[in-house]
């Protein structure tokens, strides 16, 4: 898997990366990738994947978040998709508790005493599965409705955050596709 972290500017995150090769369409990356950035998210109604979100008009919104976008080749499976990303979220929460935050995954979502630090969606596309997380960098933006909580206020440093996760996402899965790929079928 291909890591790209964007540190020299910022991109704003609307819904629409979670569709196929938008990491090769925008940054020239063909096959696996994981691209770490932090910018606005505002995602639009016509991009909201999620349709319980829909159903309850939700507002997914932030003035700084940092943004992971997965993109995996693999079987376009959405339980597979779901599953990564869990695991994802899982491996988020080992380094933010590793970095002392006492940090708890409740599905697919981070929190951080009872405060919401996370969103995140998983789905496929006819060639892919696509995952986005948002880690807020601080809580400016966020609806109102939710107990938001940001690595700001946690103390914890945006730019190393973003480093170091990638990597381990990358590492994260990177194993998972080795131990994938080492065991034999069984009849």
């Amino acid at each position: 898997m291909d890591l790209l972290i964007i540190k020299d500017r910022r991109i704003d995150y609307d819904g629409s990366a979670i569709r196929s090769h938008w990491a090769y369409r925008n940054f020239g990356i063909l096959g696996d990738s994981l691209v770490v950035f932090r910018g606005r998210c505002d995602v639009k109604v016509e991009e909201m994947v999620d349709i319980e979100d829909l159903r309850l008009k939700k507002e997914i919104k932030g003035d700084d978040m940092i943004h992971y976008i997965a993109e995996i080749f693999w079987h376009p499976d959405v339980l597979l998709a779901s599953s990564l990303q869990k695991l994802f979220i899982a491996r988020l929460v080992e380094i933010l508790r590793d970095l002392g935050v006492d940090a708890e995954r409740e599905g697919d979502d981070i929190y951080v005493e009872g405060r919401k630090l996370s969103i995140s969606i998983a789905t496929v596309s006819p060639v892919s599965l696509k995952i986005h997380i948002g880690i807020n960098v601080s809580t400016s933006g966020v609806p109102r409705e939710v107990n938001a909580i940001g690595l700001d206020e946690l103390g914890v440093d945006a730019l190393e955050f973003m480093e170091r996760s990638g990597r381990e996402l990358v590492e994260e899965y990177e194993k998972v596709r080795k131990d994938s790929m080492k065991v034999r079928w069984v009849t």
